[in-house]
């Protein structure tokens, strides 16, 4: 009996032991990764991006920067309650001549800071936390009323997505992108307001995946973090 309560008990720390570690796995090669970029610059970008579906295909919306289709949605503002934690953390703003904007999460840290960094994300404080400014941001060039949307649309949080830290060629340094994913159901009257825009496109699940929409017998691009809404 007592064998039988002690190969139970084993069996039960070896399984949490693997569940954990599955679980975390993610998290734990950001750690590792971070461990040896220790004094490393690493490039931050912490969005979101909304799924819009339309019967069974997906709204996305051209790029201001870069000549795609990408999802609707946008980097998150951190708040000035935040500025002691970021010099804490050493963090940098990004510079001005990319992409960033007064308030961004788009900056720049050492590996060192790296998981305290993602353990304050993920505590939500300090920062942006509603997904409306986006939203109607990018849909209000459309000429939709901003105030019926935001009375009859839903806002469903998915999922959150941290890529492993890969080098950005565009920015010359490590890159760290955490996206966190929301599905935005639009009543169709409104959408159908929206897509008779030349601004916003209709795409398939297929084309999203391959990343490439052929239109009028020319390709265009699509965003590779169009496959995280599908």
């Amino acid at each position: 009996m007592i064998k039988d309560i002690f190969v139970n008990l084993i069996v039960a720390f070896i399984t949490f032991l693997f569940s954990t570690i599955s679980h975390n796995r993610l998290r734990l090669k950001i750690y590792y990764q971070s461990l040896i970029r220790w004094n490393k610059s690493i490039r931050l970008s912490c969005a979101y991006l909304f799924r819009i579906r339309y019967n069974n295909e997906y709204l996305l919306i051209k790029g201001n920067r870069i000549d795609q289709y990408q999802p609707v949605g946008g980097v998150y503002k951190y708040y000035n309650s935040f500025n002691g934690l970021k010099e804490n953390l050493e963090l940098k703003d990004e510079s001005e001549s990319h992409f960033h904007e007064n308030g961004d999460l788009r900056l720049v840290i050492t590996g060192k800071h790296l998981v305290k960094f993602i353990d304050w994300f993920d505590t939500r404080k300090n920062r942006e936390v509603t997904v409306n400014r986006e939203l109607i941001e990018e849909l209000e060039p459309s000429g939709i009323s901003i105030e019926n949307l935001m009375k009859q649309s839903q806002i469903e949080y998915l999922k959150t997505i941290k890529e492993p830290i890969t080098f950005s060629t565009h920015f010359k340094m490590d890159e760290l992108k955490i996206f966190e994913i929301f599905e935005v159901r639009i009543p169709k009257g409104i959408l159908d307001e929206v897509i008779k825009s030349s601004h916003y496109q209709l795409i398939e699940a297929n084309e999203i995946e391959r990343q490439c929409l052929s239109q009028n017998g020319l390709d265009r691009k699509i965003s590779e973090t169009s496959k995280y809404i599908i």
